[in-house]
């Protein structure tokens, strides 16, 4: 069995569509990829990555989805043949989606990044 490894901080449920008699499409199959990557769980544990367990069928529809093709591609997600250590395999995958809540480290990331002089706005100037 196919296993997805996903460092999306969300689930992500890729679609596939039929069209119909009159050429609309409406959606065939949902398969669901489980995310919550850098997000704490309520164990209070954070996961670097999350693993998906897939049927071979469900990878064909996976690898024709253009959205999934795109996550795969910016390194948020790869499919293996076998289970490995989770950890081991989002080490060397993209970690970070934008979606993760902010902690201590990607604040003074941000900080350092910026210019230092800050100009404040606001709606009651005075």
């Amino acid at each position: 069995m196919p296993y997805v490894f996903s460092t999306l901080s969300c689930d992500n449920r890729y679609t596939s569509y039929t069209k119909t008699n009159s050429d609309i499409q409406v959606p065939s199959k949902g398969i669901l990829i489980k995310g919550g990557a850098g997000v704490m769980n309520d164990r209070f544990i954070t996961p670097m990555g999350v693993v998906t367990e897939v049927s071979k069928e469900e990878l064909d529809i996976l690898e024709s989805n253009p959205v999934f093709r795109l996550h795969k591609e910016k390194g948020f997600i790869v499919v293996q043949d076998k289970k490995s250590d989770v950890d081991k395999v989002a080490s060397v995958m993209n970690q970070d989606d934008g979606g993760s809540p902010l902690t201590d480290e990607k604040i003074r990331k941000m900080n350092r990044s910026k210019n230092s002089e800050v100009t404040v706005v606001t709606n009651n100037e005075e």
